[in-house]
């Protein structure tokens, strides 16, 4: 799957979901906690050797990407699979030498938005990021990476992100293991 994301920094919270409201339907609300981990012989191809343990709603899922920014969005190429056991997921992965990187926790409201017509609905989230404050993310999966499908979801994003009342100079174009980073919340690799 092809994930098209964005994400955004807010200012008013409420008027966001509210704004959101109006246009989308509201999913639920969410507690996510991430756990990032740098595989083995991550210092030798950076970037390419993590992958996350995420745990919401009782569910633990490892996602891996691979990963790219343009203009703000993010054009990811993403893989996942749920685990049964968190426990011992962590022991086998230490005993691979993978290593703890930095954890996240995202807790808010999750919409859907489903243009006429169209089958792939858009995901919207507007959270609250300990340590760094309110966002909103929306995101599009898209079977193919074929360039058409991929510049049509952008725009719609791009377009989804007016529509919610945030403007496009609040699009954050870092990772948010940067922006923890620079917030001295995680140590550097």
């Amino acid at each position: 799957m092809i994930e098209v994301e964005l994400k955004a920094h807010v200012t008013d919270m409420e008027a966001v979901e509210k704004q959101v409201a109006s246009f989308a339907e509201y999913v639920c609300d969410f507690d996510k906690s991430d756990a990032y981990w740098h595989g083995p012989e991550w210092r030798e191809a950076r970037g390419s050797k993590g992958f996350r343990v995420r745990s919401e709603a009782g569910k633990s899922t490892v996602t891996f990407k691979t990963k790219k920014c343009k203009s703000g969005v993010e054009i990811n190429r993403e893989s996942e699979f749920e685990i049964s056991d968190p426990s011992v997921f962590r022991e086998f992965v230490l005993r691979l030498g993978c290593e703890p990187f930095y954890n996240k926790r995202k807790t808010g409201k999750r919409y859907l938005y489903k243009s006429e017509g169209d089958r792939r609905p858009v995901t919207i989230e507007v959270f609250m990021l300990e340590g760094l404050g309110p966002f909103i993310e929306i995101e599009r999966l898209e079977e193919s990476d074929d360039p058409e499908s991929l510049a049509l979801a952008q725009g719609e994003i791009r377009d989804l992100l007016a529509r919610s009342g945030v403007e496009p100079s609040a699009i954050e174009s870092r990772y948010y293991s940067e922006l923890l980073m620079a917030a001295g919340l995680v140590g550097r690799p």
